[in-house]
Formats: structure tokens, C-alpha cells, sequence
């Protein structure tokens, strides 16, 4: 059976919450601001403020001129994380795996689900019952992960757009270049050709597109042309644990801060191992004195309780906070087995080189994505070209 990739996208989904909480309509020229220390560019805007040529990256004193009743919001992603949480926990909670793309989507194989549901179509309704009410969800169907986005980018509000397997390519043809996962300089690379469209990225040669853009260009024309992508990556739902400290003033100092996160990660330690379980992820929340938030999540190398090892993780990232403090909390997902590694009599300092590798190859592409280690392999040993001789491949540890 052909895969049936659900997709779901809610448009400017920061930026809704921030209007939310600073009790602003959505119909008026609205932009988020810049953070503390950021550089003084605008963000996401509402429809009324990209009628009056804002857009998101323009800085502030030009978004001002061109819009002088522009309203700028505070942005709050630590807010914005738990409403997109919230969905998360809504979807899997009627049974499906869920992959989160970025803060404003995820996606789901619903092969597995549709007997539960009675068909795609009770799978599509369950999704959208799902989704945050008033915040103009998105719902999209396709055989791959890259189509089921795309549609759910292009659908209409409140009405699911399916792709089948023969209508992928051609529903991509008109869409911009832009929306192919590629950094921007090969992005610029395309435009300086004159390719506008993904349509013209498909009908170029195999050959001309690794020629010119090597292997993740390869791969963007895979897409392209409406080929399977790759195999989703659900999530394990976190068992997430809370602790949460409010001060009576605003705290900026370091210290301080660095004792209150101390007391909260023993709060968390202690639940933790009451469940029987360690800590593998930690989410760092602090509400600013101005209104606004910041957020840090940080992956554990080990999954732990101890109190020290945790601050060893979270502490330095305090030191990023931009502003006082008026509200600190810390969420732990205790789904992590609680224990040790068995270790080796006589360890082989080979193995440990290899295997410390190993482990550091997986937290960089867990960080970066795949293509943050690359190797140079060569290809055309005869080719006097040096980009047709060599080429840039995923880098792999060698194995034990």
C-alpha cells in the first residue's frame, strides 16, 4: 500500500500567540519586534502590514516607513512551544505518530490509522478536530513528506487538500524555487540561472543538477520531480515534568539565577526518579521582565537524575538570557531508562575513539541536520574538473 503522508501547518503560529497575549487583532498591521541584543529586524506580520509591502526580515526603521501605523508585539516562544505542544499531544493522543516540523507543523504516516478512523476521510476529520480553534490550521495528503507540507502550505482553511500518487510533480511545477530545503546560496545559485519554479528544477539533466549543486541539490530534485523524500521520524511522546519558580522582583543577576536553576533541577531529578525514569531532554523557559520569553532546549547526552550532571547542561545557557527575569521554569521529559552503561574490563582505546566518534557524529546531525558532516569522495578519478573528480558525501564513523 502506497504511504498516505498527513500533514498539518498553522500559519504564523508565533505570531498569533504573541497577538493573543498582547490583546491585539489580527486584522490590523501587525509584526513581531526584535528580541533583546537581536538585530533590529521585524518578523512575522499579519496580512494587513504585507499589504502595505512589510515583510518579515526588513528592518524596523524601513518597516516603519513603509507602514506608519505598523504595531510591533513582543515575541514570546516559550508560549508559542507549548501551543504547538498542545497539538502535538491532541494528535497523538487519537493514536497517530507524529513527526514535528519546526514550531507550525508536523506530519504522520496514516496507513496505520485508517481502519481506526474509517478511512483518509475520518483520519483528515480527527486532524483538524485537533487543531487550535481560530488559528487557521492547514491540512494536506501526499505519498511523500515534501508533497503532504506543500499541500498543507497551499490548502484552503477548514478543507484538506489530497494529493495522489500521479499529481505530486505536477502540483509542485508552479510552486517557488524557494520552498526546496536548500541553503540560501544555492537557492541564489538558481535564481542567477533564471529558475524560478520548481517545475524548471524538475526538467533539469540528473547530471547538471550534482554538477552544480552536488549531492543536496540531487536530492531538492528529487523532490522536484515528486519522488519519495525520505522515511518520517516520529517522536517518543516526552513524559514531561514541571518546576516552576516566580521572584518576587525581576532577577538579572547571575547568581540568582544560577541558585534558582539549581533548585529546580533537583525538583526534577527527584520526580524523576519517583517514576522510576531519568531525564533525556530539558526545556528551559524564563518570562521577561519586558513581556517576552526565552526558550532553550537542550538534549541530554545520557539520560540522568543527577542533580549536578543537569547543571553542568543547563547552567551556561543562562548566561544567554537578554533581560531580568520574573518567571523561571524548567520541563524535563523523564522518558529516559533510569541506569548506567555497562563499561568493559579492559576497554580498547580504539573502540573508545570509535565509539566517542560515533556519539559525537549522531549529536552534530541531531543539532545541524545530516548534511552538518560531510566527507570528499572521488567520483571521476579521470575528470581534470575538480567538482566533476570529487564529491561531497554524508560523513559515517567507522565502524567498530
Amino acid at each position: 500500500m502506497c504511504s498516505v503522508i498527513v500533514a498539518v501547518h498553522i500559519p504564523r503560529l508565533a505570531l498569533l500567540v504573541a497577538l493573543l497575549r498582547a490583546r491585539r487583532p489580527l486584522d490590523a498591521p501587525v509584526a513581531l519586534g526584535p528580541d533583546p541584543g537581536a538585530p533590529q529586524v521585524v518578523g512575522l506580520c499579519t496580512p494587513a502590514a504585507e499589504a502595505q509591502g512589510v515583510r518579515p526580515g526588513l528592518r524596523v526603521g524601513e518597516a516603519l516607513a513603509r507602514c506608519p501605523g505598523l504595531d510591533l508585539v513582543v515575541a514570546d516562544p516559550g508560549a508559542a512551544a507549548d501551543a504547538s505542544e498542545r497539538t502535538l499531544e491532541r494528535l497523538e493522543a487519537a493514536g497517530f505518530a507524529v513527526e514535528p516540523i519546526g514550531i507550525d507543523a508536523a506530519a504522520f504516516d496514516a496507513r496505520g490509522t485508517m481502519r481506526l478512523h474509517g478511512g483518509l476521510d475520518g483520519v483528515l476529520r480527527r486532524v483538524r478536530a485537533a487543531l487550535p480553534v481560530g488559528a487557521g490550521g492547514r491540512v494536506g495528503a501526499a505519498p511523500s513528506l515534501f508533497g503532504a507540507l506543500q499541500a498543507a502550505h497551499e490548502a484552503p482553511a477548514g478543507r484538506p487538500l489530497i494529493l495522489a500518487p500521479g499529481e505530486v510533480a505536477g502540483f509542485l511545477a508552479p510552486l517557488p524555487v524557494d520552498r526546496l530545503p536548500l541553503i540560501p546560496e544555492s537557492i541564489r545559485a538558481l535564481h542567477d540561472l533564471g529558475l524560478r519554479t520548481i517545475g524548471q528544477v524538475a526538467a533539469l539533466p540528473r547530471a547538471a543538477v550534482l554538477d552544480r549543486l552536488g549531492f543536496p541539490g540531487l536530492a531538492a530534485w528529487r523532490l522536484a520531480c515528486g519522488e519519495d523524500d525520505r522515511a518520517l521520524r516520529p517522536r517518543i511522546p516526552p513524559r514531561p515534568l514541571r518546576a516552576t519558580i516566580t521572584f518576587p522582583e525581576p532577577v538579572g543577576a547571575r547568581p540568582a539565577l544560577d541558585a534558582a536553576a539549581r533548585l529546580l533541577l533537583g525538583e526534577l531529578a527527584a520526580a524523576a526518579r519517583g517514576r522510576g525514569a531519568a531525564l533525556r531532554t530539558l526545556a528551559m523557559r524564563a518570562r521577561l521582565v519586558d513581556g517576552g520569553s526565552w526558550v532553550r532546549d537542550l538534549a541530554l547526552r545520557e539520560a540522568t537524575t543527577d542533580p549536578e550532571r543537569l547543571a553542568l547542561a543547563a547552567l551556561p545557557r543562562l548566561g544567554e538570557i537578554p533581560a531580568p527575569v520574573t518567571d523561571l521554569w524548567i520541563i524535563g521529559d523523564a522518558s529516559g531508562a533510569l541506569g548506567g552503561h555497562q563499561l568493559t574490563a579492559v576497554p580498547s582505546p580504539a573502540q573508545e575513539l570509535r565509539a566517542r566518534a560515533g556519539e559525537a557524529v549522531r549529536q552534530v546531525r541531531a543539532a545541524q541536520g545530516d548534511e552538518a558532516l560531510l566527507r570528499i569522495v572521488e567520483i571521476e578519478p579521470w575528470s581534470r574538473r575538480p567538482e566533476r573528480r570529487w564529491a561531497l558525501t554524508p560523513y559515517e564513523p567507522v565502524p567498530e
